[in-house]
């Protein structure tokens, strides 16, 4: 009793510190927000290369004379120059659809805040001073955007974002004594000092997630909107957090190898020309992604082909997966793909058919980073297979080229403080998402359609057919580029994925279970003598099943979703995964639903996962989250513990890990926990939160305070629900996108198209 007592005060006085450093810390930031945006502040005078994070070794400019052109590399590496030439690298600095964007900052905030944007996009304009009012540097080396001279002096990065990367002087040579040698070097030295010649432009940096995380990952700071950290994207932390790290027990799936930036993006390819070859291959420099445009408008027509092959390559997957019948909810799945089902449909009546969009190949999310600016969506058609009569669609293009409004797309409708919508990316202005409709890697989204079977249509099939389409830009977007450049800009449409189904409709239902004979006919449809194929048919199905539970999942379907990956694991009892997944929508039903029994159900089900899977990572996480629950919070300590060990670069363990150490009163560990998820994402407000009083209990009141500060600027904006409700009550045909598990049909809501108006653009 006496140690409990003794803890219980330690906590109380560890919490009463907290919360003065809290009230101090949050009066501070309040009274210094109330009116931030009512007059611009300029850069960081501390930091000259303000708002962005970008600084170089000396702290200084670098003249420009000192950028090596790229095209002297070229002259030794031929087939990598000519990538490089053709990639959205090359184009960063120049190319119209990001001018037309940054040129409004400038415009209307000055010079010095482009910083923000062209330490990523030409960053040797940048650090050679270029971009300060009254400089005389000139930009010529936009041209070049993101050059070689720029990469390979890169000397570090880390995972802050917003261009978080140190640079030097670039150089040719550097030899063991530290003698560099830049522009002024011959191919003659060069080529008789390769060692030296690699350790000038082969930094380790090179090959690490985080070089490329720098810029793919990008807050608006409070240098740029006058308010605070405003959160943008980070492909970095969505690839870090995911099965392709293998740095996390979390996702649903994991790869069988680390993949990272360079696995997908920089690939070997043969060449027999380029100085760069080991074994006839060189890393590609194209950099390929998802930017369909950038290369037409340029002429790059093979940059342009390899990109729209890249996206075709089983990035995403459809299935339709399930109809429901909405008169008797009876559902129908799985549906076998490509090819006739004998479920057999009534005239008149209506179905619901659920579509499964599956994030399989991108290690971030789809689409990624800017989504404002991104439009892909998905296309749903029911038609009579005959004569090609529409019986519904949604998602189509209509007559001027822009996307029907009740389409499933894949964007974000971004706001300002007052709710109102910009259509130009002025992220300065950024206060709160309306709308931010995206896939995580490995995980899937569930879209549903209603229609009715025609009570004019006689005996026939019926074929459903699901897509999804990508558009680079926003028509609307596209098109306001073209009118300030003053030329049609390309923005083509690329189809990314495909799947089809076939259902019968007769005029009268037969009295037999025509449902249940057709389930019983697909079944000996997938029997297959090779027992091989047999295998990955089972298994085929359970992932077919799981990833319709994780799509039920993210629309908090709990119950459903944990229905569905039960029949999963049933359909493949040999894979734990699938019942640790039912445990996951088992312990979110705990916490939203009535019933106190799933606890148990979640417990239950891990304890026969780690049966069938003794050394099964997630499986032991979870349980430890079970435990604490249940009050064996040591047990709880010492399965986190193991797992922080074994996985240090897990942000969730470590969280997990510190507030279990915190209940437990071990400050100290807790702590270095805390400090982990620091050290991996600078950004993790609720590990600022737990630092604050972890530090004020130990005394640290500064530490305390800087917390609190990094905890208050980087939490989710508190008035942004405040500024989208501003936005939904102007525009109420938006609401129904709050709403999880949305079904679309012909009497969905026509949703207003978001457009930039010329006033609202040059805010």
């Amino acid at each position: 009793m006496l140690t409990r007592f003794r803890l219980n005060t330690s906590v109380l006085k560890l919490f009463i510190i907290g919360v003065f450093v809290f009230l101090c810390a949050g009066t501070f930031v309040s009274s210094q927000s109330n009116n931030l945006r009512m007059r611009p502040v300029p850069p960081n005078p501390t930091r000259i290369f303000s708002p962005s994070n970008s600084k170089t070794e000396t702290g200084g400019y670098i003249s420009s004379d000192k950028f090596i052109p790229s095209a002297r590399c070229g002259s030794c590496h031929q087939e990598t120059h000519s990538q490089w030439s053709e990639s959205l690298h090359r184009n960063a600095g120049r190319e119209p659809f990001y001018k037309a964007s940054v040129n409004i900052l400038e415009k209307k905030r000055g010079i010095e805040f482009i910083q923000h944007c062209e330490s990523c996009h030409s960053p040797a304009t940048m650090f050679t001073g270029a971009l300060v009012t009254g400089s005389k540097e000139t930009r010529v080396l936009d041209d070049e955007g993101v050059s070689c001279a720029v990469c390979h002096s890169i000397t570090e990065a880390n995972p802050l974002g917003t261009s978080s990367y140190t640079i030097r002087q670039p150089y040719l040579l550097f030899d063991e004594t530290g003698r560099a040698i830049g522009n002024e070097a011959t191919d003659k030295q060069i080529l008789e000092n390769i060692s030296d010649h690699k350790r000038a432009v082969m930094n380790p940096v090179l090959k690490k997630p985080e070089f490329c995380g720098a810029c793919h990952k990008s807050n608006a700071p409070p240098e740029l909107n006058n308010y605070k950290f405003i959160r943008g994207y980070s492909t970095y932390d969505e690839w870090q957090q995911s099965g392709a790290s293998r740095e996390t027990v979390l996702p649903f799936y994991a790869k069988d190898k680390r993949l990272d930036c360079r696995s997908c993006h920089m690939p070997s390819t043969e060449s027999a020309i380029d100085a760069a070859t080991k074994d006839g291959k060189i890393k590609s420099h194209r950099w390929l992604g998802a930017n369909t445009a950038v290369p037409l408008y340029y002429g790059h027509t093979k940059q342009a082909e390899l990109t729209e092959k890249f996206l075709k390559d089983n990035v995403l997957s459809v299935d339709i997966f399930a109809i429901r019948r909405t008169a008797t909810g009876e559902l129908i799945a799985p549906l076998i793909q490509n090819t006739s089902n004998s479920v057999v449909l009534s005239v008149g009546e209506e179905i619901v058919t659920d579509v499964v969009i599956f994030n399989r190949g991108a290690a971030h999310s789809f689409p990624p980073e800017l989504r404002d600016l991104y439009e892909p969506w998905v296309e749903f058609e029911a038609f009579e297979k005959t004569s090609g009569k529409k019986i519904f669609h949604s998602g189509f293009i209509k007559a001027d080229g822009t996307l029907d409004e009740k389409a499933h797309v894949y964007k974000a409708v971004l706001l300002d403080e007052l709710g109102k919508p910009f259509t130009r990316h002025q992220v300065w202005l950024g206060t709160a998402k309306a709308y931010d409709a995206f896939i995580p890697p490995g995980r899937s989204d569930l879209v549903r359609y209603r229609f009715r079977v025609p009570t004019d249509i006689p005996s026939t099939e019926i074929v459903l057919r699901a897509k999804v389409n990508y558009r680079r830009f926003i028509k609307e977007y596209a098109d306001y580029v073209a009118g300030k450049f003053k030329e049609a800009m390309p923005n083509p449409t690329v189809e990314m994925a495909k799947s089809e189904a076939c259902l019968i409709a007769v005029e009268n239902l037969p009295k037999t279970n025509a449902a249940k004979a057709g389930r019983e006919k697909n079944k000996k449809n997938v029997r297959l003598a090779d027992e091989k194929e047999a295998r990955e048919a089972v298994k085929l199905l359970a992932r077919r099943w799981n990833d319709y539970g994780i799509g039920l999942l993210g629309q908090m379907q709990y119950g459903a979703a944990s229905e569905a990956f039960r029949k999963a694991s049933e359909v493949d009892p040999s894979d734990a995964n699938l019942l640790v997944n039912a445990a996951i929508a088992e312990l979110q039903t705990e916490r939203y639903g009535p019933e106190l029994t799933q606890l148990g159900k979640a417990k239950e089900l891990l304890e026969k996962a780690l049966a069938t899977a003794p050394e099964n990572n997630r499986a032991k996480y979870y349980f430890a989250l079970v435990r604490r629950s249940e009050g064996a919070t040591e047990e709880a300590a010492g399965i986190l513990a193991k797992l922080a060990l074994e996985y240090p670069n897990d942000r969730e363990v470590q969280r997990q890990f510190g507030q279990t150490l915190y209940r437990l009163g071990r400050f100290d560990e807790a702590r270095i926990a805390f400090l982990t998820i620091n050290r991996i994402d600078p950004t993790d407000a609720g590990a600022y939160q737990f630092l604050s009083p972890l530090f004020a209990g130990s005394g640290l009141i500064k530490e305390a305070q800087e917390a609190q500060k990094n905890y208050l600027l980087w939490r989710d904006d508190p008035q942004s629900d405040v500024v989208a409700n501003r936005f939904y009550a102007a525009h109420p045909e938006w609401s129904d996108v709050r709403v999880p598990g949305k079904i679309y049909s012909s009497e969905s809501p026509e949703r207003a198209e978001i457009t930039g108006e010329d006033a609202a653009a040059e805010r």
